[in-house]
């Protein structure tokens, strides 16, 4: 992976747009150089690059949620968040190799705020082509895959850090995390977990079988409880069911009995009932019409005269704000160039006409009859006032009376059919019948009511046996899988002896590399030559030991602190040596604790040697002259971060590394 182009756009010291870093080398130009004080922005570089890579995983979060946009609202720029500025931007443009072919890529995460709320949009481009939502996801699993972001956390030195681990002495726990993200091996460290996971559930198993038997045994009795509780409850429905029919039957007999020798025939008995209905439904319209009426214009109605003045009175009005509206805007002055200009169309000029005459006979033509004005209202109003009075004059009162007589009328004629009705139905000849019917219609709803109660209590019964048999499935294959899962367990132990020892091979081979590689530069590097002949570093403990010639141990704290620094360095360079990946180096401040002598050697023979591209970020403290006449000869571009206090934003000046280079240097 090599970083091409960093944009940023409103985000943290860099306001506006034009924030642009070429970040492109070479190979005898493997560095980008980036000076700035402290607080020049610096860290915000650091920073954009995990987050436009990876999101909101870059601070540890699965997904984007409210601790992750509180993060991301302090690294907005503060100027453009006062200005109200709504777009903040971070643009990455990277190649990366795949399946030996070159791809370049183009990341864009942007943020825009709304209503205080902050909304995130991330877009890929690869060789210039936009992807779509399934190959962006894609995209993004493959990256955490090849390079999560612990991997790539490994790339960034803070020589800060580097000091601490060091003088901590938490080496061993730095080369054990680091070594199993850099060699592959925490795959193995994850299997052999989930290995154990399994043994101890096999061993759990044993104790447990007995435990599952006695719990099957106790399930299968409940099962055939319900199941004999089940055909209770069928059979006991069945009979309701029959004695449904039964009854269904007897009242159809009833029935025609009382169709054939009613007092009524049933065809007269359902038109009366029909005619009933029919006289009751006009009655319940009537009475809506003339409720309508009441709630409604009976108000207006009884204050028709009142409404009529009122109406009249807004008229008057209406003409009057007419009246006003022209004498305000007839100007005496237009009307005077209005004479004038109509003389002098007719070229007269004996005649002069006053103009003041003339604007007091338009006002007095249109001047309505003198009236207090009172209401002033709109012409909405107005309308809703004169639409009600209208309506109320083309009332008929008349029509809501002959509604109550109608309705007498029509009560009177029900009642008159209801009796009918029911002295047919009381005549001592038919009650006995139509009593049996009725009982024997209560009685069907009863039974129905009981079946439908059944058949609830039923089907609730046959899925709790339906559960109940799953679990006792469940605990019959646990069962019969503890007999199969002896060579499951076998094999299980099997498979741990062989991670365990390839891993202990791997770690082996691997941190004995990383000692001989790192012994080379430390001999290249170091102010005292061949002090270090020999460096150990346990597989199992990640010790880290170092010998001279005549096989002493050397004792690390002996070492100077710049000693110290930069064997932690060369350590790390071998790891990535070693691990075979090839990923840009990024070093913050690394330079500060050295002296003159090992910052000569790191930058004459360390750095050149860190792959293909390298950033460095350094204070105006760290290179002088001497070291900044080295390193321009391996720097493709350097940059000089100045923050502006006046406009509170870093500006970016390209070619000028403080007073050390201009526009013919670092290009």
């Amino acid at each position: 992976m090599q970083i091409n182009k960093l944009i940023l756009r409103n985000i943290g010291a860099y306001h506006g747009d034009m924030n642009k870093f070429d970040f492109k080398t070479n190979g005898q130009q493997n560095v980008i150089l980036l000076g700035g004080k402290n607080g020049a922005g610096k860290t915000t570089i650091l920073e954009s690059l995990r987050i436009v890579l990876f999101g909101s995983m870059a601070y540890g979060f699965v997904t984007e949620n409210e601790p992750y946009y509180r993060k991301i609202r302090s690294l907005l720029n503060r100027h453009a968040l006062h200005e109200g500025e709504i777009n903040y931007q971070i643009s990455l443009d990277y190649t990366s190799t795949e399946e030996f072919e070159p791809n370049q890529y183009l990341l864009v995460r942007s943020w825009t705020i709304k209503n205080q709320k902050i909304r995130e949009y991330f877009s890929v481009q690869r060789n210039g082509k936009h992807l779509g939502a399934q190959e962006i996801s894609d995209y993004q699993n493959k990256l955490r895959e090849e390079m999560p972001p612990r991997l790539f956390e490994l790339c960034l030195f803070d020589g800060e850090d580097i000091s601490r681990i060091v003088s901590e002495e938490k080496i061993p726990e730095y080369l054990s995390e680091s070594g199993k993200i850099l060699f592959n091996l925490d795959l193995f460290a994850n299997l052999e977990k989930d290995l154990q996971t399994y043994r101890l559930q096999y061993t759990q198993k044993n104790a447990d079988a007995a435990l599952e038997i006695e719990e099957l045994n106790k399930v299968e009795f409940e099962i055939a409880t319900l199941k004999q509780s089940l055909e209770e409850l069928t059979l006991l429905q069945s009979h309701d069911e029959e004695e449904i029919t039964t009854l269904t039957d007897l009242i159809r007999k009833d029935k025609k009995d009382f169709e054939i020798h009613g007092g009524l025939i049933q065809e007269k008995r359902q038109e009366l009932i029909t005619k009933v209905n029919q006289f009751e439904n006009q009655r319940r319209m009537n009475t809506d019409k003339v409720k309508t009426f009441i709630n409604s214009t009976l108000p207006f109605y009884i204050a028709r005269n009142q409404l009529e003045e009122v109406d009249r009175q807004l008229q008057i009005e209406k003409q009057y704000e007419s009246f006003e509206f022209v004498a305000s805007a007839l100007e005496k002055s237009k009307l005077n160039q209005l004479v004038n200009n109509l003389q002098s169309d007719i070229h007269s000029v004996e005649t002069r006409l006053d103009v003041n005459q003339l604007y007091d006979g338009i006002l007095e033509m249109l001047q309505p009859e003198e009236t207090q004005l009172i209401h002033r209202a709109s012409f909405e109003q107005q309308s809703e006032i004169h639409s009600l009075s209208k309506q109320v004059k083309s009332l008929e009162v008349s029509d809501y009376i002959a509604l109550f007589d109608e309705n007498a009328k029509l009560l009177g004629e029900t009642h008159e059919l209801r009796k009918a009705i029911e002295k047919n139905d009381q005549s001592s000849e038919f009650k006995d019948l139509l009593k049996n019917i009725e009982v024997k219609t209560q009685r069907v709803e009863q039974l129905k009511l009981l079946s439908e109660q059944y058949q609830n209590e039923i089907q609730m019964m046959i899925e709790n046996i339906q559960t109940k048999e799953a679990f006792a499935n469940k605990l019959e294959e646990k069962i019969n899988e503890y007999h199969k899962g002896e060579n499951s367990f076998l094999m299980t132990e099997k498979l741990l002896k062989i991670s365990r020892r390839f891993r202990e091979r791997q770690w082996r081979k691997k941190l004995d590399d990383v000692a001989n590689e790192a012994i080379k530069m430390i001999n290249i590097i170091f102010r005292k030559k061949a002090y270090i002949d020999r460096m150990h570093i346990d597989h199992t403990s990640f010790e880290l030991r170092l010998f001279n010639k005549n096989k002493q141990e050397i004792i690390k704290e002996r070492l100077s602190a710049g000693e110290k620094e930069m064997l932690m360095l060369t350590v790390i360079w071998a790891m990535f040596k070693v691990s075979g990946w090839k990923l840009p180096f990024v070093f913050d401040t690394l330079l500060g604790r050295l002296d003159l002598d090992h910052k000569n050697a790191l930058i004459q023979h360390f750095i050149p040697k860190c792959g293909e591209q390298v950033l460095i970020f350094t204070t105006d403290s760290e290179i002088g002259l001497e070291q900044y006449e080295l390193i321009r000869n391996i720097t493709s571009r350097c940059y000089t971060l100045e923050f502006n206090e006046g406009q509170e934003k870093t500006e970016i000046v390209k070619g000028h590394y403080f007073d050390m280079a201009r526009e013919n240097c670092c290009q």
